[in-house]
């Protein structure tokens, strides 16, 4: 009877090379999606901010408004609401039931914010944060019937690095409008 030939217990070369192969395969593709997810998670997660931070502003400039005795002249001194929707004004100024009087504006002009100075306490109050980056900020003022007036708001923020809205920038449009009826 022949000798049965022992063959040595382990693995071979090429079978350990297919499992090695096989494992990379398997954590790159973990490591891609994991990172996928990261990334979808964070650009979320600033539009989310951004959106809050604009529709917190809205809601603030609206109240204001809402709450307004009349339009006042503004930072120029002479325009009260200049009735042109092709050149909205990039100030307002609004006399509040307290007579003191608030403005609208973009400040400072370096790294604007949506401000409120008041000259109740002869201050600026920020409506955005350092946060994010404004831009656009518009009022259209027309004219209404009965001595009302119309004051539509826009503004753009961001929030981020990149010049393009990428996956670690967030820019929004917000826009609203009053209709002023103390004047």
């Amino acid at each position: 009877m022949p000798t049965a030939q022992k063959h040595p217990s382990g693995f071979t070369l090429i079978e350990l090379l297919v499992v090695a192969s096989l494992t990379v395969l398997i954590m790159l593709t973990v490591t891609t999606m994991f990172m996928t997810f990261l990334i979808a998670s964070n650009k979320a997660s600033i539009s989310q901010r951004v959106k809050s931070e604009g529709e917190s502003a809205l809601s603030q400039i609206e109240f204001l408004m809402r709450n307004t005795k009349r339009l006042v002249p503004g930072l120029d001194g002479a325009t009260t609401c200049n009735n042109d929707s092709e050149n909205p004004m990039t100030n307002i100024a609004l006399e509040g039931l307290d007579g003191y009087v608030t403005t609208l504006q973009a400040y400072p002009e370096e790294d604007p914010k949506i401000a409120s100075h008041s000259t109740a306490i002869d201050d600026y109050y920020y409506l955005t944060s350092d946060e994010t980056t404004l831009s656009n900020l518009n009022f259209t003022c027309l004219n209404g019937a009965e001595g009302s007036y119309y004051v539509g708001v826009s503004f753009d923020l961001k929030i981020g690095t990149g010049e393009e809205e990428g996956r670690e920038t967030a820019i929004e449009n917000f826009q609203t409008g009053v209709t002023l009826r103390n004047n």
